[in-house]
């Protein structure tokens, strides 16, 4: 478990540690592998259900990590999952949206452009 500090969504400050910044980058690209695995899913229900259970996983991890903030940015784009099986996603943009609004925040705090 890394020692976070106050400040961003990590807890990580500026400052923060080679792991703090490691951890954020590790982060940065499970989700973005997210991101791309969501166009997948949009067509087919069995990985629309995959990708949910990974978001479930990644929220486990960071929970057991103790970083609470985000864990519930993940909870939120959980609550707005709902895999259908006959039906176009109704909340694929904005879950798609989200994803993207938290790696760009973390983006600013692992200070990535």
């Amino acid at each position: 478990m890394s020692s976070f500090r106050a400040g961003g969504l990590t807890g990580t400050s500026k400052s923060g540690s080679h792991d703090d910044r490691e951890f954020l980058l590790d982060l940065i690209k499970e989700l973005e592998d997210l991101y791309e695995r969501h166009d997948a899913a949009l067509c087919d229900i069995e990985e629309c259900r995959r990708f949910g259970g990974m978001l479930a996983r990644l929220l486990e991890r960071l929970e057991d990590a103790g970083q609470y903030r985000l864990a519930d940015r993940v909870m939120d784009i959980l609550s707005i999952c709902s895999p259908k099986i006959a039906s176009h996603c109704e909340s694929a943009e904005r879950t798609k949206s989200m994803i993207r609004s938290l790696i760009e925040r973390l983006r600013q705090e692992a200070e990535i452009a």
